[in-house]
């Protein structure tokens, strides 16, 4: 017959212990995963408003670094906003002008050449710089005048191959440009001359309805339209997050009426704060926020 030997059951302290250290051991686990979990948050948040941050700048430097202060480029200029002739392409005369009327290649070619190209389409508004050669009355320089209209036309009519600029290829492609101008143009602009187009823009700094600040922009012809948010929203703790800032040629502070043909370099300085708190571990100041700085030089200067 075999032996029965009684066990030992689990006592009630044995089993506390277990119960306890078990705890312990899962407890430990969820602190480290929520510990990472939290330096992982306070990354992605400050590179998250980095971003943001830099976006708004580069946005505003991309258009300016077509302007030139030389001229009247540079329109108004305060902390909180800033107005300019910003380049959105450029061409060259296809065919002889008339007064008022250029003809402009296509901007796409058989050749592969590139003749016309813009970041947007000119439009009823925008202007156009077309360099003339010097005469009796003036020197060679460009001269400036407002698009009537911006329409196509055939490239065998708009820019024939009797006018010298294209091949026969390139001009049974595509559709050319042709311009009509409000004013006269000066003597001087012949075919083959560099045309470059700009368009009158405004980039705001505002809080909108919902307390938060936005960078703006608004297309100026004949009058600013309503300002669209093209950035943010940025949360700040004092004033408005992004400024613009001004410099002479000698790194002079321009402050106040700021005379804008003396505006050498322009700074694009954005300091926000993220919007809800993320905290370090271990330390008790939370990530409030981050800044960008860009620096444009103008043109011309």
């Amino acid at each position: 017959m075999r032996s029965i030997h009684a066990r030992r059951a689990v006592s009630l302290v044995e089993l506390l212990t277990g119960i306890v250290v078990a705890a312990l051991v899962v407890l430990m686990a969820v602190s480290h995963v929520v510990r990472h979990q939290r330096i992982y948050d306070a990354i992605a948040a400050g590179i998250d408003l980095r971003t943001r941050l830099r976006d708004a700048s580069d946005l505003v430097a991309a258009d300016l670094r077509g302007s030139s202060s030389a001229g009247d480029s540079i329109l108004f200029a305060s902390d909180t906003a800033v107005e300019f002739y910003s380049a959105i392409g450029s061409s060259t005369v296809c065919a002889a002008p008339t007064s008022a009327r250029i003809t402009l290649p296509p901007d796409t070619l058989a050749s592969g050449r590139t003749l016309s190209s813009w970041v947007t389409t000119p439009d009823t508004g925008d202007y156009v710089l077309i360099f003339k050669d010097s005469s009796s009355a003036s020197p060679a320089g460009w001269t400036r005048a407002r698009i009537a209209s911006f329409v196509t036309t055939p490239t065998f009519t708009g820019c024939p191959l009797s006018a010298g600029l294209l091949s026969a290829s390139d001009v049974g492609s595509g559709r050319s440009y042709e311009i009509s101008l409000t004013s006269a143009l000066t003597a001087g602009v012949h075919r083959g001359h560099p045309v470059r187009f700009i368009r009158r823009v405004r980039y705001d700094v505002y809080r909108g309805g919902d307390g938060k600040w936005y960078l703006g922009y608004r297309r100026c012809t004949g009058g600013c339209a309503p300002v669209q948010p093209v950035s943010g929203p940025y949360e700040a703790a004092v004033g408005p997050p992004i400024k613009f800032r001004y410099f002479t040629l000698t790194g002079a502070v321009l402050a106040g009426t700021v005379p804008t043909t003396d505006v050498a370099r322009v700074e694009i300085v954005s300091r926000a704060r993220y919007q809800r708190a993320v905290r370090w571990p271990g330390l008790a100041a939370p990530l409030a926020g981050g800044s960008a700085t860009v620096t444009v030089a103008i043109r011309n200067r």
